[in-house]
């Protein structure tokens, strides 16, 4: 009820229907699906879904496989969530000054150097105090994929053929968060919860970082196409 109220007041307040130069009405094409700029999209679109939230996931298991207790590990998945929360706004901020693909390849950066530095020495010597470090470092760059993939999106495709391709990027989203659990869950040791150590989850972490590092690849590989497209811009 209170999205419905505050929802029908921001369209009360919106701006009325502007003028277009054409409108999709199709699906996108085999044309569209071999653009090099749609497939480089298409993968950063399913490799951050595969890992934003296995840190939150399996973030409480993991603590307690380090040894800290079960109030602790809760108290960890708190701190990822309360830190990106006055993020949100500086984000935002930071995008329109540097461009939203710049500050994308800045945050996906900053995951990979937390994952392989952080998150894996934390495992291989079961120290929490790095673990703590991690989940502040991802709890600021979680977000960021989510606040500013649209906006990136519609700055390359233009307003007029958003829609249509936003579309497909998003049905793509949905299978990296929907097989991102399990194939997680499947990389990390068989041995029972109360047995787990630190050890146990490097293979879970190192498929995290790879992950993280070809979204990383195909987001520069996004922004060096846009700026032969369309010359070079820092914020775009």
């Amino acid at each position: 009820m209170f999205s419905m109220v505050t929802l029908g007041i921001a369209s009360r307040l919106a701006l009325p229907p502007r003028k277009f130069e054409r409108r999709s009405t199709h699906i996108i094409g085999w044309k569209t699906a071999r653009d090099p700029l749609f497939v480089s999209l298409a993968v950063v679109n399913l490799t951050c879904p595969l890992t934003m939230l296995i840190p939150m996931a399996f973030g409480p298991v993991f603590a307690e496989s380090l040894g800290a207790s079960i109030s602790k590990a809760s108290y960890l998945v708190a701190i990822n969530s309360g830190v990106g929360v006055p993020v949100r706004p500086c984000t935002g901020w930071l995008a329109d000054r540097i461009g939203h693909l710049n500050t994308l390849m800045a945050a996906t950066a900053v995951y990979v150097l937390a994952t392989f530095t952080l998150w894996l020495a934390a495992a291989m010597i079961s120290n929490v105090g790095l673990y703590i470090s991690m989940c502040v470092f991802h709890g600021l760059v979680a977000g960021v994929f989510n606040t500013l993939i649209s906006s990136a999106q519609k700055t390359l495709f233009g307003a007029e053929m958003y829609y249509p391709k936003s579309g497909a990027m998003t049905s793509i989203r949905g299978v990296g968060l929907v097989i991102s659990a399990p194939i997680a869950g499947a990389l990390v040791s068989r041995a029972p919860a109360d047995d787990l150590q630190g050890h146990d989850f490097v293979r879970l972490i190192l498929y995290t970082g790879l992950m993280l590092v070809v979204s990383l690849l195909a987001l520069v590989n996004v922004r060096w196409l846009d700026m032969k497209r369309n010359g070079w811009k820092l914020a775009r």
